[in-house]
């Protein structure tokens, strides 16, 4: 029985090869981006499984909340609050991550990011050691333990074992564990682990901040814990909830949450967390991918269905034939799901080499080593069947019920549907996807071209900047300086464009309520660099530099002050305990994303926190002017490798989301294209279906114009009917999109009339490719067995 099934739907599928082309070739299409998404939530899925408890390990997260009732989700947490709950008898961990800077090995020296935590490690977490003992690795103060690969950077393939690293102020430490390569994926991934204990004489001398009883220090550690035997989720976290609010003196100046985040639910996650050391996929955008990967699908799908339904006529007789003969509506309805089953594995296999196409050459953001294993390979099969039965199930049923008595009379009034049939929808709404695409994709790369054109209040032209990598800057900067075409050198924390910097609470008064302010550490050349324009006050003055804040017109209006004058000389408390004096204010400037809200901000010089080297060049050879450079940092910093890049096209390349803008654009091409390949098959199956009827109506007198209207008008009724369903639809997503930006572009009639218009040409031409063809064909052809 399923031999004859196999033959006889081998044989349909070849008697029909326009047809079937159509059918392989849309859902090849849109099974190849099904497949890339199956492979990247296989992925997404699958950090961190590899611990020893997993279902019962969690991460203490903290929120904070202000008086007006804003709040904020941290990853980390206070580091007292180890020993707190330590005491409750909780295995606890935590992951320290100040160990950066500059390793130095012999002649050999590295940038290293790194934690310090201590040997609860090994047993919270399932990461393995090549060499070293895990119980007593990280037992002694100044210990180290080193990942494959940072071992492998420093020492090759020789023995790491027993080696000492140098961390410059952080001091030296003893290498007594190298970890095995980490082959799962997981959150947590660092150079290198020293011991906690290293920690109080670190603190003690100066080379750390003192936090390991600071309870208001929320943003540094990250704390794991294992729930104890017999302790449930609920239990815990009533008894983190009785210790944060014993931390809160006065809850009208707001709230200190601590909650219980799932190992297995960091990545990915629901919630929306700041300060997360590895930001990993979200279960939003895994679904948004998921769901327009099934509406591609869907379409392609629809394609198969319309075109199964429209050949129903002439497959009628079949059917009836078969059911006289004694076949069952089950069989019958088997039968035409193993012809859509056949024609899903024959697109699975385009598909296939479709998406090898697209991982070599990154049309779509997947990752590059995610390999196709046994599991995945199965998530295909099925997922081809899945497809197979989704595309054919409505066909074969609505076939396999037609009565034989009435089908085997050949009734030339026989319909299938009403009059708005089902085929008709199902048109409508792969153009109608087509649509809301097209008018979505042309916002999205509107609002990025506009924001990528738009003046963002400073001057990033002809500046180059690097990457100091933890050295020092003076040494580099003098060498510079002496550079020809180099007009101009500053240090700083951060550049504009992306703020990954620290965002600090900032009090006008004492009693104030702090303000979340974004802090920029510079020196004093970096501002007039930077072509920023002072409202009031002056720039940083070399006697009192560290004591002076420089703020934005954005702060000051927040702190209270009703002019920039009035600002300037004034004392703000940072971080509750620093006093700072305001030297000058600066006209507000979009140094985040031109789409983020200008928000408050100020600059502070202090050299240790300097990670970027800005360089302003008057010479238009760029070339030349990165061979000097380098050439320059090779002579102070020999055998390092450079970190450089032009801000002015990093910025820009940041604001107009040209990847994102390509993969959106490919996603449109394929709903377009699916949709146009149903359209022509409808169309041309239309045009065969009344071929006598054309022919008579030409000997009859009809022209050929009169002969395309004719066979046109039912089509671009369907596309006018769609435009009237997706324009509404697509501008209501667009405006909800442009919502998210501060600067947004206009966007109104005028731009989705345009999207249907071209939609409505390319239809169009589709169409009449067609119906021109069949207009012109000689009567005498199409009656000629008459």
């Amino acid at each position: 029985m399923f031999r004859n099934y196999l033959l006889i739907a081998y044989r349909n599928i070849v008697r029909h090869k326009l047809f079937t082309v159509i059918n392989i070739f849309g859902l090849s299409l849109s099974m190849s981006l099904c497949l890339l998404v199956i492979m990247q939530i296989s992925k997404d899925i699958g950090y961190d499984h590899f611990h020893p408890q997993p279902e019962r390990t969690y991460r203490v997260i903290t929120e904070l909340s202000d008086p007006q009732g804003n709040a904020w989700k941290l990853a980390s947490s206070p580091l007292p609050l180890r020993d707190a709950l330590t005491r409750d008898k909780v295995e606890v961990v935590q992951l320290y991550p100040v160990l950066k800077g500059r390793a130095t090995e012999g002649k050999k020296t590295l940038p290293v990011n790194g934690c310090y935590t201590d040997p609860a490690f090994f047993r919270v977490f399932g990461f393995r050691l090549a060499k070293g003992n895990p119980a007593m690795a990280l037992q002694l103060p100044n210990s180290i333990v080193l990942s494959h690969e940072t071992a492998r950077r420093f020492f090759g393939n020789a023995d790491a074992m027993g080696r000492i690293i140098s961390m410059g102020s952080l001091g030296d430490y003893l290498v007594t564990g190298v970890f095995e390569p980490q082959t799962a994926d997981t959150h947590i991934r660092f150079d290198a682990y020293a011991s906690a204990s290293t920690i109080p004489r670190l603190e003690k001398e100066g080379a750390l901040p003192e936090k390991l009883q600071n309870w208001n220090a929320y943003s540094d550690a990250y704390t794991y814990l294992i729930l104890p035997d017999g302790v449930q989720k609920k239990q815990m976290s009533g008894n983190l909830e009785r210790l944060a609010a014993s931390l809160v003196d006065d809850p009208s100046r707001g709230s200190i949450q601590f909650h219980l985040q799932p190992l297995d639910g960091i990545t990915p996650s629901w919630d929306d967390i700041y300060n997360d050391f590895h930001s990993g996929a979200t279960w939003g955008k895994i679904m948004a991918a998921a769901g327009i990967a099934f509406i591609i699908l869907l379409s392609a799908c629809f394609n198969y269905t319309n075109l199964s339904i429209a050949r129903s006529l002439t497959r009628a007789k079949e059917v009836g034939i078969r059911k006289v003969s004694g076949a069952t509506r089950l069989q019958i309805f088997g039968q035409y799901i193993m012809e859509a089953v056949l024609i899903s594995l024959f697109s699975l296999m385009l598909a296939w080499l479709l998406l090898m196409l697209n991982i070599r050459h990154r049309v779509f953001d997947i990752i590059p080593e995610t390999i196709v294993t046994w599991q995945i390979f199965l998530a295909f099969l099925g997922f081809s069947l899945f497809t197979g039965l989704l595309a054919g199930s409505l066909p074969a049923w609505i076939l396999s019920a037609f009565n034989p008595a009435q089908v085997l009379k050949s009734m030339p009034s026989f319909h299938l549907l009403g009059r708005m049939n089902l085929r008709k929808g199902l048109l409508i709404f792969q153009l109608s996807v087509s649509l809301v695409i097209t008018v979505f994709l042309f916002a999205f790369y509107r609002q990025f071209t506009y924001m990528a054109d738009a003046d963002p209040g400073f001057d990033a032209t002809q500046i180059l900047s690097l990457q100091l990598q933890g050295n020092p800057p003076d040494l580099l900067m003098h060498e510079i300086s002496a550079l020809s075409g180099v007009e101009n050198v500053a240090a700083t924390s951060g550049n504009f464009g992306r703020f990954h910097g620290e965002r600090v609470p900032l009090k006008a008064g004492k009693e104030d309520d702090p303000v979340k302010t974004s802090l920029f550490y510079v020196d004093r050349q970096f501002i007039p660099m930077m072509g920023l324009q002072f409202l009031a006050g002056n720039n940083f003055l070399p006697q009192r530099d560290r004591s002076l804040l420089i703020i934005n017109e954005k702060a000051a209006a927040t702190f209270g002050f009703k002019t920039p004058f009035d600002a300037v000389g004034q004392r703000v408390w940072l971080n509750d305990s620093s006093v700072m004096q305001i030297s000058g204010v600066l006209k507000n400037f979009h140094f985040e994303n031109m789409g983020v809200a200008i928000a408050p901000l100020a600059f502070r010089i202090d050299s240790a926190n300097f990670q970027l080297l800005n360089i302003k060049v008057n010479t238009g050879d760029k070339a030349h002017t990165m061979n000097m450079v380098a050439a320059a940092w090779q002579h102070v910093y020999p055998g390092q490798p450079l970190q450089a890049y032009w801000l002015s096209e990093k910025i820009h390349e940041d604001n107009a989301q040209k990847r994102s803008i390509t993969t959106l654009g490919v996603l449109a091409l394929m709903a377009i294209v699916i949709a146009l390949m149903g359209l022509l098959a409808m169309v041309i199956y239309t045009t065969e279906l009344r071929r006598k009827e054309i022919g008579i109506r030409k000997v009859m007198g009809a022209g050929s114009g009169s002969l395309m209207m004719l066979l046109s008008r039912g089509f671009i009724k369907l596309l006018l009917i769609a435009g009237g369903i997706a324009l509404p639809a697509g501008y209501l997503l667009s405006h909800l999109f442009l919502q998210n930006f501060a600067l947004r572009t206009p966007y109104g009639l005028g731009s989705v009339m345009l999207c249907f218009f071209i939609m409505l040409f390319i239809t169009l031409l589709t169409i009449i490719s067609q119906t021109w063809k069949a207009a012109r064909v000689n009567p005498a052809d199409s009656l000629r067995s008459e």
